[in-house]
């Protein structure tokens, strides 16, 4: 009952089976699910496996028959080039799916049995398509910061048959915030106003913080003194410099009165002969047996 419950609310959002034969209203929006009641097909985009699978209502459950898959993932580095399923739907008994990556985008038509039947591949990003059965027409939308395109392809011969030689694309350029203040405001009234009233603004509260800024460092200062004179000790900095540099000068004239002892207190202290520091060891063995010998030879 639930799945019954499901495939009909998904068949009254596609709307393919139950799709009149004069033109009806098709949204440009991406579509994960698409069902054909007709010929009991459920198509669903398979994010996991990057794939769309083909199921059909059996014993009260929907059971996966085929399975298309968009694009190898294993294996691969450029994921920006991989392409990803954008949106599904069935049209005349075709499946058709949208699929791109960052660059380029292709759309691919299947039968019901998953058999690939036409494959087109355009450049740009892609993310939503819609059939019109009235103008046999197939748009393509797709957005980038710049704007959208809306791609038409000819469908007169079947949705099997579209093809890229007729195709005609629509863009549209969204106006930048710059272009759009120029049509606000062409001679630039506006602008210099706001300039100008920001300007003003900033030097007022300039103003203010200077303002309070000197009112508390002057309350605090004459705290300062009314503690000061309170304690009957000097009311400001200035004060307690005067005070320390006239203490530092009675300092200096009363050590110049001092009487310094000119009575030198150097020893001199006799050392005896140490073998350790005598030059002597110090020479070449052959030059000490040298100068033994010559001492004892006779001129």
């Amino acid at each position: 009952m639930a799945v019954s419950l499901a495939i009909a609310t998904a068949s009254m959002a596609q709307g393919d089976a139950t799709r009149p034969e004069k033109d009806s209203y098709d949204p440009l929006i991406p579509q994960l699910f698409a069902v054909d009641n007709k010929n009991n097909v459920f198509a669903a985009i398979n994010a996991v496996d990057n794939a769309l699978d083909l199921a059909r209502v059996k014993d009260g459950t929907l059971e996966r028959y085929a399975s298309f898959r968009v694009d190898v993932v294993k294996k691969r580095h450029d994921f920006h080039r991989v392409y990803r399923p954008k949106s599904v739907a069935i049209y005349e008994g075709r499946v058709v799916l949208l699929a791109s990556h960052r660059d380029s985008c292709y759309l691919a038509v299947l039968d019901l049995e998953g058999k690939l039947l036409e494959k087109l591949i355009f450049a740009g990003a892609a993310n939503a398509f819609s059939y019109s059965q009235e103008a046999k027409k197939l748009y393509i939308s797709g957005d980038n910061p710049t704007g959208y395109d809306v791609a038409e392809l000819d469908a007169s011969r079947g949705i099997q048959h579209i093809g890229l030689d007729d195709a005609a694309t629509l863009h549209y350029r969204k106006p930048k915030m710059a272009e759009q203040i120029a049509d606000a405001d062409p001679v630039g009234i506006g602008m210099a106003a706001v300039a100008m009233s920001v300007v003003f603004l900033g030097l007022l509260l300039l103003y203010l913080v200077f303002k309070n800024i000197g009112k508390t460092l002057s309350g605090g200062r004459k705290r300062e003194k009314k503690v000061a004179a309170k304690d009957g000790l000097p009311g400001n900095t200035e004060d307690l410099t005067r005070v320390a540099i006239a203490a530092a000068i009675h300092l200096y004239n009363e050590e110049l009165h001092d009487e310094e002892n000119t009575v030198l207190t150097i020893n001199r202290v006799s050392r005896a002969y140490s073998p350790w520091s005598s030059k002597i060891h110090g020479l070449n063995t052959y030059f000490n047996k040298t100068i033994i010998k010559s001492k004892h030879e006779k001129i």
